[in-house]
């Protein structure tokens, strides 16, 4: 007999030291919480107090030259309520097929549109110097 009241489980163990101390576990994480916040508050004086004086003392607030660019590498970076670009595309495509114009002046290459181009190949009309 080893003298004990308490039940051991098959290693050895008593039930009662299997307890977790839920309070000290919950204290230990909302410490935790409260010094990670008061930190993230003091790196955010730092930061702004530190901008302000490297504004100050040039004058001029920092912006990167490449701010305004629409894309930067691979990166696009224009808003989607904002872009634009695909109208701008369309609207120069659309142009050139819909439209005339000069392709080369000198070689007398023109570009007209598309809807007659079509209609004078379907009636057998080729342009000059097409292959036949």
């Amino acid at each position: 007999m080893s003298g004990h009241d308490q039940p051991h489980d098959q290693h050895g163990h008593d039930g009662a030291s299997d307890e977790i101390a839920y309070g000290k576990v919950i204290a230990v994480g909302v410490v935790s919480l409260a010094i990670f916040a008061a930190s993230v508050v003091w790196a955010s004086v730092i930061l702004s107090h530190e901008t302000k004086k490297n504004e100050q003392a040039t004058g001029a607030t920092h912006r990167p030259a490449r701010i305004t660019e629409e894309e930067i590498g691979i990166v696009d970076q224009v808003p989607f309520a904002t872009d634009t670009r695909l109208h701008r595309w369309r609207a120069e495509h659309n142009a050139k097929l819909n439209g005339y114009g000069w392709i080369d002046r000198e070689k007398g290459i023109v570009h007209v549109p598309i809807e007659r181009a079509m209609d004078a190949i379907a009636g057998g009309t080729l342009p000059a110097g097409a292959p036949k």
